[in-house]
């Protein structure tokens, strides 16, 4: 839709892509705590205050939508520090911190749960698949050196949906002790290093 016939349907420009905003967070908190088949494009509709009818137009499908919604949900650029050498210490410690930063609000959106409920629907598995190698562990075998850089990334991916599964779905407090925090980032520790 062009911003002319826009203007004569009395809808900005502007108001299209905070539209297009407030369905994509709805859609991203929805899909995260309810799956892919137990969330309907009305109930985020719904949530994002707009006629179901505006999902279809912007996204041209729920499954569109669902792609755009988990679309740099698993950079792992933006959760590694600038050195490698410390990896498992920096990414235990990231996933079992309990605490939010005061002036930091959480955010709707749950890769982790995204990536937990989405493995029931083989269509929206194989999307979720392609999503995290491509935003995961394509760039972390990039960044290691040595042999079997791609087994080694998902190796520590495995890892870290593991400790995160533990941590915060199954809320289990043995991984807060220091010893657990050392032997899970000596393992991850052992897989940055080139076999």
């Amino acid at each position: 839709m062009n911003e002319i016939s826009n203007k004569k349907r009395g809808v900005s420009v502007r108001d299209a892509a905070q539209t297009q905003k407030r369905i994509l967070a709805a859609a991203q908190t929805r899909f995260s705590l309810y799956g892919y088949d137990s969330v309907g494009t009305r109930d985020i509709a719904a949530d994002a205050g707009v006629d179901a009818a505006l999902i279809n137009r912007y996204f041209g499908s729920k499954e569109k939508l669902f792609a755009a919604a988990i679309k740099g949900g698993f950079d792992v650029a933006a959760h590694l520090p600038p050195d490698l050498d410390n990896l498992g210490a920096y990414l235990v410690d990231q996933i079992l911190k309990d605490d939010i930063e005061d002036d930091e609000e959480p955010h709707p959106f749950d890769a982790l749960g995204m990536l937990l409920h989405q493995t029931v629907n083989p269509k929206i598995a194989m999307l979720i698949a392609d999503s995290f190698h491509a935003e995961f562990i394509s760039p972390l075998s990039k960044l290691l050196s040595g042999k079997d850089t791609e087994a080694r990334a998902a190796l520590i991916a495995s890892y870290v949906i593991g400790l995160a599964t533990m941590r915060h779905r199954l809320a289990s407090k043995a991984l807060s002790c220091k010893k657990a925090k050392q032997i899970a980032a000596l393992a991850i520790n052992a897989c940055v290093e080139a076999c």
